[in-house]
């Protein structure tokens, strides 16, 4: 982490150390005003830690550097018995590539999808162990690490390969996170786009969102193994749609080499 990446984090650190004293420094002079100091850097802890893809805890990958009509594809929560195989079909059918960024307790259970995944040519990241998306952001550091440690181990079925990419559960973190992942040679990836798949139940919705802000190097987020019960062509047609929309715009679906990852701030539209 340089410098300037660290910057945010210790001056966010050292406010809240520091807001505490002034608190005490101004009760004698007004409750109201000597509140304020404690109350700003709560709220700021919390926008660095509830917010995605904000970089004040740490580096956040958002995109990357590409000269050619180029989007990087991820699809969050699998593998799934239900669309694992028919998103890599509707890969092939695309001749596109992606990375799955899958929760370890899922591979656990289903080792062939992951095999399946990397025989067809597609890619693998950590997005942990179990998911714990309500509760990931108050971990304490042992278990973020457990987490990320349990998911790198179940997929680590070949010591040749390598692992760099990790997404949080929702894209939360704290400020124990990015030294866990700097210490195991991960990055953190966010989002340049999401389609919002989990929330919008229309998939033409959700492939026209994607569409109207896809941009050169753009990391575009979709999920499988939701709604698998109530609607289970749903993710399908989401990624079938979007992948239809990206390449009738004449983009590629590509993944990233490692020195073409973009940890600059956020830009607008981004969401």
């Amino acid at each position: 982490m340089t410098n300037n990446q660290s910057l945010p984090r210790k001056t966010l650190l050292g406010f809240a150390v520091v807001a505490p004293f002034l608190t005490v420094a101004l009760l004698e002079k007004n409750v109201l005003v000597a509140l304020a100091p404690l109350f700003v850097s709560h709220l700021l802890l919390l926008y660095a830690t509830l917010v995605p893809n904000c970089t004040w805890w740490g580096p956040v990958v958002r995109s990357f550097h590409t000269s050619e009509r180029e989007v990087w594809l991820t699809i969050d929560d699998g593998p799934c018995i239900a669309h694992t195989e028919k998103i890599l079909d509707l890969l092939d059918q695309f001749e596109a590539r992606a990375t799955f960024f899958v929760i370890g307790s899922q591979a656990e259970a289903h080792p062939h999808l992951v095999t399946e995944i990397l025989a067809r040519g597609q890619a693998l990241a950590n997005h942990t162990f179990q998911h714990p998306s309500r509760g990931f952001w108050r971990f304490s550091a042992r278990a973020i690490a457990r987490e990320i440690d349990r998911c790198a181990e179940t997929l680590r079925i070949r010591p040749d390969r390598p692992q760099l990419f990790f997404r949080s559960p929702a894209g939360l973190k704290n400020p124990f996170v990015h030294p866990i992942l700097f210490a195991r040679g991960l990055v953190l990836v966010g989002w340049t786009v999401r389609g919002f798949d989990t929330l919008l139940r229309d998939p033409a919705a959700v492939a026209e969102r994607v569409a109207r802000r896809i941009r050169p190097g753009a990391i575009i987020v979709l999920h499988e193994g939701h709604r698998v019960q109530r609607d289970p062509e749903f993710n399908l047609r989401c990624i079938e749609l979007t992948l239809r929309r990206a390449t009738q715009k004449n983009y590629r679906f590509v993944i990233p080499r490692e020195e073409q990852l973009n940890f600059s701030g956020k830009r607008k539209g981004d969401y």
